[in-house]
């Protein structure tokens, strides 16, 4: 009888390392949209290199769909994006069966283009 009961929590342990062993191995799935000529700049003001959001899908998208966030790069555009998911983020639409879906955004701006003319002549200017 002893012998039965230690296999079954034998068993039991592993089945419980297995699964840690699983979440421990989970990590995030990354996506980046980038343009071929980047050149990112850090606005005035923005104390990371990218502006961040959590968005929000609900319901598998059909309420509050779609959702905008507004890109203020005074008038250059954007440089790149990312889309980041997460375990937890995963397992939160799994348990609601996609009724709430998080991910996180996060963008850069682009700079502007250089200012076109002529270089100052050295000799000129002193």
């Amino acid at each position: 009888m002893h012998d039965d009961t230690n296999a079954v929590r034998r068993r039991g342990g592993l089945r419980t390392a297995l699964l840690a062993g699983l979440i421990g191995l989970a990590s995030c799935a990354q996506y980046q949209i980038t343009i071929p000529d980047s050149d990112p700049i850090q606005l005035e003001g923005q104390d990371e290199p990218y502006v961040s959001k959590t968005m929000h899908s609900y319901f598998w998208g059909n309420i509050m769909d779609p959702q905008v966030l507004a890109a203020e790069c005074q008038g250059q555009g954007i440089n790149d994006v990312f889309v980041d998911r997460n375990y937890a983020y995963d397992l939160a639409s799994v348990l609601t069966l996609g009724i709430w879906s998080p991910l996180d955004l996060r963008f850069r701006c682009k700079a502007p283009p250089p200012r076109s003319g002529a270089f100052p002549d050295p000799a000129t200017t002193q």
